[in-house]
């Protein structure tokens, strides 16, 4: 009989060890998470997982939480598809533990979105945001979960061009953010860049600058000098310089991009692309239709490596492309572009 209960009490030892291991496991993961190891981050949250899954349905929850998590960690490494896989299973085990009106879910539904808007499936995330904004209005007035939805909104009216819808969606955001993160935050460069974006979409390049330089200098501040998002502002501003002609700063600009996505996240294809296709319109600015050619085709073939494929992003380099092969005579080529593009863009 001693023998037993020696073996009962190392089982509830066993119990309440195996619940403080997953969450040791976590939280090791949020620390690399907030240094920048992201793969780091991605082996601790791996090996939680299926200690939470041995726990069984009473801590269904955790689970969720943590594949959010490791979904965040892909997305920090480029792996958009991979990323968005693991938050569909954190919010499929959200939604029944939890519920959608529970602010982790939520959470969660906004970073889905965000990475289904990088990788083109604008359905999939205004169905996500539209599911998310009413609820955050009512019970999370004050939290930055209703300045991320807010911001994503507006991203996605930028891409549809309802420009009239975006810059209002973008400056809540703004408001928001410097009210529930502070006007130093990440969340608040995000805004910043995103009312900076519906300004250089619509051609107001003066009040566009000041923003993106805002969000680049809070980004490099919080997250260093080698940042995919520090590579993202310098490669916005350069655009602006390109229209202002200042081509030569404009290539420095995006050069130091490169640099910046080759070293600190080379599986970012979408980044890659939309350096590239900078470049080409650059080149293309210079009259260098060659070379300008040359890198939108590059881009062109990145795009075609990215599962799913952003069909808005591969419309606009298309209608690049087009111009450029018009300027070298190749009209029947050009022509095939704009046709593909129209095509892509009534999907």
């Amino acid at each position: 009989m001693r023998h037993i209960v020696i073996l009962l009490f190392a089982f509830a030892i066993a119990g309440t060890a195996q619940p403080d291991a997953a969450n040791d496991f976590n939280n090791r993961g949020l620390e690399a998470y907030g240094r920048g190891d992201y793969a780091g981050a991605e082996r601790l949250y791996r090996q939680a997982i299926p200690l939470w899954q041995a726990l069984g349905d009473p801590f269904t929850a955790h689970l969720g939480i943590t594949h959010m998590n490791l979904g965040q960690a892909l997305a920090g490494q480029g792996r958009r598809p991979e990323a968005a896989a693991e938050l569909r299973e954190s919010i499929a085990l959200m939604r029944p533990s939890l519920g959608i009106r529970h602010l982790n879910t939520l959470t969660a539904v906004n970073l889905l979105a965000g990475v289904e808007l990088v990788l083109g499936q604008d359905d999939e995330a205004g169905a996500l945001l539209e599911e998310a904004l009413p609820i955050e209005r009512e019970l999370y007035p004050g939290d930055v979960q209703l300045a991320r939805t807010l911001a994503a909104l507006a991203c996605l009216r930028i891409r549809q061009l309802r420009l009239a819808e975006a810059l209002p969606l973008a400056e809540e955001a703004l408001t928001q953010a410097m009210r529930a993160a502070g006007k130093d935050s990440l969340d608040t460069a995000l805004a910043y860049a995103t009312v900076a974006e519906v300004h250089r979409i619509a051609g107001r390049p003066a009040r566009a600058l000041p923003l993106y330089r805002h969000a680049h200098e809070i980004y490099r501040k919080h997250l260093g000098p080698q940042h995919p998002r520090v590579a993202s502002m310098l490669a916005q501003e350069a655009l602006i310089l390109i229209g202002d002609g200042k081509l030569a700063l404009a290539e420095r600009q995006l050069r130091e991009a490169q640099a910046i996505i080759n070293h600190s996240c080379p599986n970012c294809l979408v980044e890659q692309w939309g350096l590239e296709a900078d470049l080409g319109v650059l080149r293309a600015r210079q009259g260098k239709y060659a070379e300008a050619d040359r890198l939108l085709t590059a881009s062109l073939d990145l795009l075609d490596r990215a599962q799913p494929q952003p069909t808005s992003d591969l419309a606009a380099t298309m209608r690049a492309l087009a111009l450029v092969r018009r300027r070298e005579h190749r009209f029947e080529e050009a022509d095939r572009l704009d046709r593909r593009a129209a095509s892509l863009s009534f999907r």
